[in-house]
């Protein structure tokens, strides 16, 4: 029994130290002034969220056809239909 806490007591504070060593790299290179440092953390920005007029789904705003107004649709093909009802 002493074993396994034992080997939870390590594994808690290799956590530990992975974590915080992430966690000091990430702040590190985000007070780094090239281009490429300031670009790394694009890909966490969360993009607005529609849905399709249609069908329901939804995706991203990038990604959505615009019809009349405010109306998104997720393809060609659905804005046509939406429009012809």
């Amino acid at each position: 029994m002493k074993y396994l806490i034992w080997a939870v007591v390590i594994y808690l504070a290799w956590r530990w130290y992975t974590v915080s060593r992430q966690s000091s790299s990430g702040s590190a290179s985000s007070t780094d002034s090239t281009p490429a440092a300031s670009n790394a953390g694009t890909d966490d920005v969360a993009e607005a969220m529609v849905k399709c007029a249609q069908c329901g789904i939804h995706l991203p705003s990038s990604e959505a056809v615009h019809g009349a107004g405010a109306i998104t649709f997720c393809s060609e093909e659905h804005r046509r239909l939406h429009s012809e009802r």
